[in-house]
């Protein structure tokens, strides 16, 4: 954490920077002599938390905070004072100062006081990730198209990366969900031990159905700090794998603006069916699967598997057999080009995703004709599968009508009825057209309408009631789907009301 101590004392900056450094040895502490280079620093460091005295040559220390707060916002300011002055604790309190303290300051102030100051720090950070996390999922889910007029001004060094997160199993819809959901929790739990002012993070789950965690970083310790996370979330990956169920990273390059991400992205998830060559339960980037993408037997091979493992879950024999076969005749005719590290990657995601047996070396003859077997028990399974599949979507949308007004996600959603994001999704944008974010949100903005339509009504009051907030966040969604702002719509329909009174 940044803190900067700005008094024209050099005695008075040394012992409050002891004090701190004593309660709080990891702090980063920078010293400013006058208002004028407190201001400098506060605009480079962009702190955690700035003590001011009042009194210094130049600017005072009042008159810095006013020009200093605009160009740091989420600085916290703290006034020490030797002065029990009204007039200047009524000018901190305007200039929302946190504390006003007096010489000679007590150390158990200080660490009270230090205390507060970390905790508002880690909920600006959270807060930060929420409006983050909104427009991430607005950026994928497609809510808002013209993110080029929203964005803001790229800083001297910024970037944006994602990680997704693909899970491959031969388990029950519900025992994903259990898995999916462990893994997740232990992600977000790992992830407040990366927290940083300057990286803004985002765990969501992508129209896919897959989730994926999104870091923008505004400097190079942020960046760092997501290197990090993502380094971590490999090793959870590992710990996760059980011999039916694996998780694979697949990570984007540095990224310069959302538009550019989503690109990315989108890419990724086309070249992402290529890991099954590579390896499961690992982490892979794009260059990875463009090195596989440019091999056209190993990429075909990569194609004719994945799907045959749909196939299969699907319960499709006839798709499976058909898929399978192509595969064993290409393979064969090609085994001698094939490493035997790939072939066990091929072994290994169909061991994982089917419950196909292991490949053992020099046996691909038998394992082969074993994969053909698989097919012969997915008929006899399916002959004597006779319960009708519950209607899901219908359940979906009847549980979206009661909670569009709470924090509905598609994950939360999976979760209550004990499938995986990726199948529900899936099952909901083939019998609605669209996906499930999409869905949700329209209904939003329709309900929104109905709300705004009455003149009691404010917009902030309108966007908490159909679960949004962020009243910014609303109100671009709102006027990406209305074509107008809240506030416009609430004047054009009480103007319209107006003239339909006065014709009466």
């Amino acid at each position: 954490m940044n803190i900067v101590i700005t008094d024209d004392e050099q005695l008075a900056r040394e012992a409050l920077s002891i004090m701190l450094l004593e309660i709080c040895p990891d702090l980063h502490i920078y010293e400013a002599r006058n208002g004028k280079e407190l201001i400098q620093l506060a605009e480079r460091i962009q702190p955690e938390a700035a003590f001011v005295d009042i009194r210094m040559p130049g600017k005072s220390g009042l008159e810095a905070i006013q020009e200093a707060a605009p160009l740091s916002p989420d600085t916290q300011w703290i006034i020490v004072t030797g002065f029990a002055d009204f007039e200047y604790a009524k000018e901190a309190l305007r200039l929302r100062a946190m504390e006003y303290l007096l010489k000679p300051v007590d150390i158990q102030d200080i660490r009270v006081l230090l205390t507060k100051i970390q905790q508002t720090a880690l909920l600006q950070i959270i807060e930060k990730n929420k409006l983050f996390e909104s427009d991430m999922l607005s950026l994928f889910h497609g809510l808002i198209r013209d993110w080029e007029e929203i964005e803001p001004a790229p800083k001297t060094y910024s970037g944006i990366r994602c990680q997704i997160i693909y899970m491959d199993s031969c388990y029950s819809e519900t025992e994903k969900s259990a898995a999916i959901k462990l893994l997740i929790s232990a992600i977000r739990s790992a992830m407040s031990r990366y927290y940083h002012k300057d990286l803004e993070l985002a765990t969501l789950i992508l129209p896919s159905g897959d989730w994926a965690v999104v870091g923008k970083y505004q400097t190079l310790q942020g960046a760092a700090q997501l290197e990090q996370l993502f380094s971590a979330h490999a090793e959870l990956v590992q710990q996760a794998e059980e011999p039916g169920q694996a998780f694979t990273l697949v990570q984007s390059g540095e990224c310069d603006s959302y538009t550019s991400l989503l690109a990315e992205v989108n890419m990724l998830h086309k070249l992402s069916y290529l890991r099954c060559s590579l390896g499961i339960s690992r982490s892979w980037t794009q260059a990875d699967l463009l090195a596989v993408e440019s091999q056209p037997m190993i990429s075909q091979l990569c194609h004719l598997l994945n799907k045959a493992v749909d196939e299969y879950h699907r319960a499709q024999y006839v798709g499976y057999m058909d898929m399978i076969e192509q595969f064993i005749k290409n393979y064969s005719e090609q085994c001698n080009s094939i490493s035997l590290e790939t072939s066990m990657a091929f072994s290994r995601f169909l061991n994982c995703s089917i419950q196909a047996p292991v490949l053992i070396p020099t046996g691909e003859a038998e394992w082969l004709q074993l994969l053909k077997g698989l097919g012969v028990q997915l008929l006899d399974k399916k002959i004597r599968q006779v319960d009708p599949k519950p209607d899901l979507v219908g359940k979906t949308i009847a549980y979206i009508e009661k909670h569009y007004a709470g924090d509905l996600t598609l994950g939360r959603t999976a979760e209550e009825f004990s499938v995986t994001p990726n199948h529900l999704s899936s099952l909901f944008h083939k019998r609605t057209g669209t996906t499930f974010m999409q869905y949700v949100t329209k209904l939003r903005m329709l309900k929104a309408q109905e709300l705004l339509s009455d003149p009691m009504v404010q917009v902030q009051q309108a966007a908490e009631q159909v679960g949004y907030f962020s009243t910014r966040h609303f109100t671009k969604l709102f006027k990406e789907f209305v074509g107008c702002y809240p506030s416009e719509y609430k004047k054009n329909y009480k103007k319209v009301e107006s003239e339909s009174a006065s014709k009466l």
